[in-house]
This record gives C-alpha cells, sequence and structure tokens, in this order.
C-alpha cells in the first residue's frame, strides 16, 4: 500500500503560510481597489476644495460688485443707496438658491447673514419710502434667513455663547428680536400715508387750472380750522404762488415744491423782478405751533404742508406748501395739512406740475449775478395766481361773512355745488417774456440803411 502523500501542486512556501494562490488574488485586487479608491477621493477632496473655493470666490465676487463700497444708512437718510442694496439682494437670494445652498460648509449661513443684514441696512435707510406691507415683507425675508441659522447652522460663530455671560442669547437670537421690536415700534409710530377727513374738501383755482385738496383735520385740527376760515373768507383770494423749491435729483431726493406767498403776493405783475423782491422782503409772523401730522405723515407728492422758514418752528397762518414729488428732507420737519385728491373731474396732480415747471428768474443771468436780486432765483418769473379758494362740505359750498376779505372773489352759480363746476374754468396761458431792447452798436446800419 503507497503511503505517499499526495501533492496538490501548490507552492511550499504558501502552504506553510497558509494561503493559497486565489486568496492572494483576492488580496491583492483588494489592495489595489482601496489604492485606488483612496486615490480617487483624493482627486474628489483636491476638486471639492477648488469648488468650495470657487464658491467662496464668487460669493466675495457678489460683495465686490452689488455691495455699496459704503452705505452710511446714519448719514443718509435720502436713500441713495436704494438701487444697489436691491441688487445685491437680488444677487444673494440668486447665489443662496444655486451653489451656496448645499449646507456642506458656512459658505449657506453666511451668505444667509449678510443677506438678513443688507435686508436691515434696507428697512432702517428707507423710513417713509417703503409702505408698511412692502416692509413688512422684507421683515420676514431678514427674518426668514436668521431663524434658518439658528435652527440649521447650530455650530456657526452668531449661534455661540460659550464666550457670553450665562442665559446671555447668542447674536442671531439678539438680531431676530431686535428685527421684531423694531417692526413693531414701526406699526405704531412710523410715517404712513393717511387718508384726508370724508366729505370736506377745498377747490384751490388758479390761473394754472385747479387743485383740488383734502385736509387732514384730525391730525392738525389747528392749522385746517384756521385756513378753513381764511379759504371761506375770501384771505387766499388773488395771492400768488411765488416760488418753486426745488432741492436734490433723483437719487438724493430732498425738497420739491411750489409755494405761496403772503398777502403781500396779491396781484404780482409777471416778470418784474423788483416787484417781487419787495413782496420776498415781507416778514410773515409766526404763526401755529405745529401738530401731530409733522410726525405722522410722509411728504409724498401731492401733500400741502404749512410753511415756515428754515430757521422757525412756528407754521405760518398764510403760506402753504404743495408737494410735487418725494421730498423726504420736509418729514418731521413740517407740517402736512392735507393732500391733493385727483377726483370728481379734477386734475390736481396735473396742475401742480404745470405750476412746478414754470421758468426761475435763476435761469435770468442778470437776476443771477445782481446782490440785490439773487434772493429771487428760486421765484418764478410769472407768479401763478389763486383766484380763488372754494370750501365744500359733501359736496355744496360753504360761505361766511364773518371776517371777509375785501379781496374776496365772489362764487358763480356753477361753484355752488363741487359736481356743478367747471373744471380749470380761470386757466390761461403764461403770458410770453416781454422783449429787451439791445442797444445798438457803433457802426451798426441804421433803419434803412439797408435799403439804400
Amino acid at each position: 500500500m503507497d503511503t505517499k502523500p499526495k501533492t496538490t501542486g501548490a507552492d511550499p512556501a504558501e502552504a506553510a503560510a497558509g494561503i493559497d494562490g486565489a486568496t492572494l488574488r483576492k488580496i491583492v485586487i483588494g489592495v489595489v481597489v482601496v489604492l485606488l479608491a483612496a486615490f480617487a477621493f483624493m482627486i474628489w477632496r483636491a476638486f471639492d476644495e477648488e469648488s468650495r473655493l470657487d464658491r467662496w470666490d464668487t460669493l466675495e465676487a457678489i460683495r465686490a460688485k452689488h455691495e455699496p463700497a459704503q452705505d452710511p444708512i446714519w448719514e443718509n437718510p435720502y436713500s441713495i443707496y436704494n438701487d444697489e442694496r436691491m441688487r445685491y439682494i437680488g444677487a444673494l437670494e440668486a447665489f443662496l438658491g444655486g451653489q451656496a445652498g448645499d449646507g456642506e460648509d458656512a459658505l449657506e449661513p453666511h451668505t444667509k447673514f449678510l443677506l438678513a443684514k443688507v435686508i436691515a441696512d434696507h428697512i432702517l435707510a428707507n423710513p417713509g419710502v417703503l409702505d408698511q406691507e412692502d416692509r413688512a415683507e422684507f421683515y420676514a425675508k431678514a427674518t426668514k434667513q436668521l431663524v434658518s441659522i439658528r435652527d440649521d447652522h447650530p455650530d456657526f460663530p452668531l449661534n455661540w455663547t460659550m464666550l457670553s455671560e450665562d442665559g446671555f442669547p447668542s447674536l442671531t437670537r439678539q438680531f431676530i428680536k431686535w428685527l421684531e421690536d423694531n417692526q413693531a415700534w414701526e406699526q405704531k409710530h412710523m410715517l404712513r400715508a393717511v387718508e384726508p377727513t370724508a366729505g370736506v374738501r377745498v377747490l384751490i383755482r388758479t390761473t394754472r387750472g385747479d387743485m383740488l385738496l383734502g385736509l387732514y383735520k384730525e391730525l392738525a385740527p389747528t392749522w385746517t380750522a384756521e385756513f378753513l376760515q381764511r379759504a371761506m373768507a375770501g384771505t387766499f383770494d388773488g395771492v400768488s404762488f411765488v416760488e418753486k423749491r426745488d432741492v436734490g435729483d433723483a437719487s438724493e431726493p430732498a425738497e420739491h415744491g411750489i409755494r405761496t406767498g403772503g398777502a403781500a403776493t396779491r396781484n404780482l405783475a409777471p416778470y418784474d423782478p423788483q416787484a417781487a423782491k419787495v413782496a420776498a422782503d415781507v416778514k410773515v409772523r409766526a404763526g401755529a405751533l405745529p401738530e401731530e401730522s409733522r410726525n405722522r405723515i410722509p411728504f409724498e407728492r401731492g401733500i400741502v404742508s404749512a410753511w415756515h422758514s428754515g430757521t422757525d418752528e412756528y407754521d405760518s397762518n398764510e403760506e402753504f406748501l404743495v408737494v410735487t414729488s418725494r421730498s423726504p428732507y420736509l418729514d418731521y420737519k413740517y407740517t402736512p395739512i392735507g393732500t391733493l385728491v385727483d377726483e370728481s373731474g379734477f386734475k390736481s396732480l396735473l396742475t401742480a406740475d404745470r405750476i412746478f415747471n414754470g421758468d426761475v428768474w435763476r435761469t435770468d443771468p442778470t437776476i443771477r449775478d445782481d446782490s440785490n436780486l439773487s434772493g429771487l432765483l428760486d421765484w418764478l418769473q410769472v407768479p401763478v395766481q389763486i383766484v380763488k379758494v372754494l370750501v365744500y362740505k359733501d359736496g355744496k359750498l360753504q360761505q361766511t361773512s364773518e371776517g371777509a376779505s375785501p379781496h374776496r372773489v365772489a362764487a358763480e352759480a356753477s361753484e355752488r355745488t363741487l359736481s356743478s363746476v367747471k373744471a380749470d374754468r380761470y386757466k390761461t396761458d403764461a403770458p410770453a417774456a416781454p422783449s429787451k431792447d439791445v442797444p445798438k452798436k457803433d457802426g451798426d446800419a441804421k433803419d434803412g440803411d439797408a435799403d439804400k
């Protein structure tokens, strides 16, 4: 009997190690796979790192392109950076919806913080410019970003409290609380458009057309009561719109409107700077104290305000200003008494624009260079006369004999009701400027020489 062990062809060394060829091949393949996977992971990490840096670079490019170089919201109450901020907000929102929205690093919460910050800047820089519904939308946008940072990115530095006293809220929570408190304050105290008192209308009939005025009797009771009394007595009949207030431009609006003069401007002749200077030198005594509407109503297009000089806090009881475009410089400084309304067939704003577009003495170099007349530069060359001012309650003419002015112009039969008034009844074209005689110089041809 053959007792020699059978051989399998395996290498003695392999047999001694207990590893056969198939197992070794598997090990080699596994090592190669691991090495390839590690290499692929390193390549992926390299590309991912480059992609991550690229995304941060994209965000910095957005900031460089859209973020205002300087946004002095405390020094710039007229919001000249509005357009820049809106473009910046749109760019950040688009970036957040794309490259920044993967949630894998600090890029997303950082972008959300920038978005919340620029929205807060926009809110602060726009008192009275955005209406309450628009402002509520901006508050909601900013709060949404901060809540996401608080809830979805707990490790983001804005959420850290380890360096704060016990119980002190994170910066994220403080920012959210500030937005809530500020919005609540604005809803109670901020400037906002107000509807004029129903049933009461004042018709200002001028040589450039009619303006229908609704009054803020509840917010400016003293001035409006005196204004109505004076209007019914004919105090304003014959006085003129004499000054064009035009300060700033579209990028930095300040003050735009037309101002009436007092009794000294009654029947003021056109193109007469000397007469205008006499009227301008007449000082109108201080009138009523400022009223609540000064702190409640923004100076938007169409607002009519009591007038006072820049150095006087008291409102004139004779002169008023009609605002032709947004004039934030006047906010909190002047007293809105009413607003022009385009109703009952009257185009009040068009009439105000027509007066505002009149030429002022600033365009005349002889006046501009005359130190004695330089105060007239913003006065209209053709003052616009107020023919009469009529008061209506529930559409019916209100008249009084008490303290009637000798200058009062009687109401016509067609003016007894507002519905029967013929609009722009007294509108006339502006008179042409008088031609100026140019003195002849020596050597000029004499009359008739050309026919010889």
